[in-house]
């Protein structure tokens, strides 16, 4: 009997130790941090990228998958003493783990990439049943998100297999089990189709499915080709679930078949009636909304509009008002009435800019939360400023487009092709041409700002002669910087092996590729920037076509078919 609690007792000392976290320029206490309790924590960049760094803060991001978007961010006021930065924060019930990420104006540190990870504990020193699920989602895709760490979908699996020989009934949960599914395909593909199907049949035996259990059913049956046995599935839930969210997907469908305006809204009206009142709902209600929005404003029904507008919240309604107001200002179409529907959402977007109406949601720190409602503002100024250029109102446009650029440090392209604009009818023809060749040389002009250079040019010169050399010698110097960013940011990592077939049957290797310079372009029929890329794409391919060192791959993903 002695021997055996001596081997238990060994025992949870090495599980004790293992779980424990420890990092060379962070510090916390407790060491086992729980629920419910505060944390306090020591941060040394002496000894971090971050050493001699002036200004660095704090954020820290708890998990909760009760919060929105499934964490919250603290921004703990540090005190500094020679490089050493101490603070704290609380914990709430429902936290499973800790990410810090330090950042000073320059840099940030995020220990190395692998993060500054830290888990909540129970009461014997282990890591609680969540912590594996948000650890792992941190490994992909949260960590690349959220703080620029490189997805290890391996690393993600590993987490999930842990938790299941910690807490081996994790799999029977529907949650854990779509995680689990998706991250072991995103790892595997095809491969996993056969762990995927046994690992549904075990799950199926335990019968009477929530309606969340038999989607999850459907789509991982669906996703492993196994047609058949989703549909009867998905027959089941209907039967079971006959007032079930389901209904949301035949609304859609419904709604997206409809060309007739009256029929649409007879839709919608039908659905919010039925459905409205749930809260889960409310983005479905507010993307119904925008889309009978849009069908009036084809129509040209503003009075419609404008009663379906009402029924938005005041967000909603300005981001329909500046999408709207957009396109009618592309077709040259109603301009007075896109005028003022452009002006109602800039208005408000700059009241929110300035006093938000709204506390600060948890998944944003205030810098982030200050620059979302800077970047809504430009975009809706950015909006009424082009919509003030078509009607001629250049001195009233002017500012607002050069906020709207400005507020985007005048990388975007295609603010500044509006404010170009603008300044050309209000600036003299000198400061103009100062101003669009900065765009021109930094590589953020449009074609059209490029035209806008030339009328300039031929204006000042007299003629076009020597343009051509000219914009040559700015883009130069656009293109050497664009090298030098390129190069700054591209990574030098080995590419995983791959053998997939071709439309021919052929089998094409990533090992018979080796020593040519391989384009790899993974798409997809339904991802609009994938068709997007395509022209380029194969202007690319025109070039090389006679260079048998470059070769090109297009990988289709995703697709739901054979």
């Amino acid at each position: 009997m002695k021997k055996i609690s001596f081997t238990f007792l060994c025992l949870a000392f090495l599980i004790e130790l293992t779980a424990q976290v420890s990092f060379t320029a962070l510090k916390i206490s407790p060491q086992f941090p729980q629920a419910n309790s505060t944390v306090n924590f020591e941060y040394n960049s002496n000894y971090s990228p971050l050493i001699r760094q002036k200004n660095i803060v704090a954020a820290v991001y708890l998990f909760d998958e009760k919060k929105e978007r499934g964490y919250q961010i603290a921004e703990p006021i540090l005190k500094n003493t020679n490089g050493i930065y101490k603070g704290s924060i609380k914990l709430d019930s429902g936290t499973a783990l800790i990410a810090f990420t330090f950042n000073s104006d320059q840099e940030k540190d995020i220990n190395n990439n692998l993060g500054y990870l830290v888990p909540v504990y129970d009461k014997n020193k282990l890591p609680i049943e969540k912590y594996y699920t948000w650890a792992s989602r941190i490994q992909f895709p949260y960590g690349q998100i959220l703080f620029g760490m490189n997805n290890d979908i391996q690393k993600s699996l590993n987490y999930l297999d842990d938790a299941v020989k910690t807490f081996p009934d994790l799999k029977k949960n529907q949650p854990f089990l779509g995680n689990y599914l998706y991250t072991l395909n995103k790892l595997k593909g095809k491969e996993s189709f056969s762990t995927i199907s046994t690992e549904l049949e075990k799950f199926e035996s335990k019968g009477d499915y929530t309606e969340d259990e038999y989607k999850m059913l459907i789509e991982w049956y669906n996703t492993i080709k196994m047609k058949s046995k989703a549909d009867s599935l998905n027959a089941a839930m209907k039967i079971n679930y006959p007032k079930g969210s389901w209904k949301i997907g035949e609304f859609q469908t419904a709604i997206s078949k409809e060309k007739d305006v009256k029929k649409i809204r007879t839709l919608v009206d039908d659905f919010v009636s039925k459905y409205g009142s749930d809260e889960k709902n409310n983005f479905v209600v507010s993307q119904y909304r925008s889309l009978l929005a849009r069908v009036y404003i084809n129509e040209k029904d503003f009075n419609n509009y404008n009663l379906v507008v009402n029924q938005m919240t005041e967000t909603e309604r300005a981001n329909s008002n500046n999408n709207n107001a957009w396109a009618m200002a592309e077709k040259d179409e109603n301009l007075p009435q896109a005028k003022q529907m452009a002006y109602d959402a800039t208005t408000y977007a700059k009241s929110e800019m300035q006093k938000p109406s709204a506390k600060k949601p948890d998944y944003f720190t205030n810098k982030q939360w200050e620059e979302n409602r800077k970047s809504n503002y430009a975009m809706f100024g950015d909006t009424y400023a082009f919509i003030l250029y078509k009607l001629g109102d250049y001195k009233t446009a002017y500012p607002i487009a050069k906020e709207a650029a400005t507020i985007n440090k005048l990388r975007d392209a295609e603010y500044n092709e509006r404010y170009a604009m603008a300044a050309e009818k209000v600036l003299t023809a000198d400061e103009t041409k100062r101003l669009v060749e900065q765009f021109v040389m930094e590589g953020t002009a449009t074609g059209k700002t490029k035209e806008l250079l030339k009328e300039i040019y031929k204006k000042t010169n007299k003629n076009e002669t020597g343009f051509d050399a000219y914009l040559t010698g700015l883009e130069a110097t656009a293109s050497t910087k664009k090298r030098a960013e390129i190069a700054k940011g591209m990574l030098n990592q080995t590419a995983p092996p791959f053998t997939l077939k071709d439309f021919e049957g052929k089998t094409v290797s990533l090992a018979d590729m080796k020593g040519k310079t391989l384009v790899v372009d993974f798409w997809a029929t339904w991802c609009g920037p994938c068709i997007a890329s395509m022209p380029g794409m194969n202007k690319a391919m025109a070039k090389y076509k006679d260079d048998e060192n470059v070769k090109f791959l297009f990988v289709d993903t995703w697709e739901s078919v054979d």
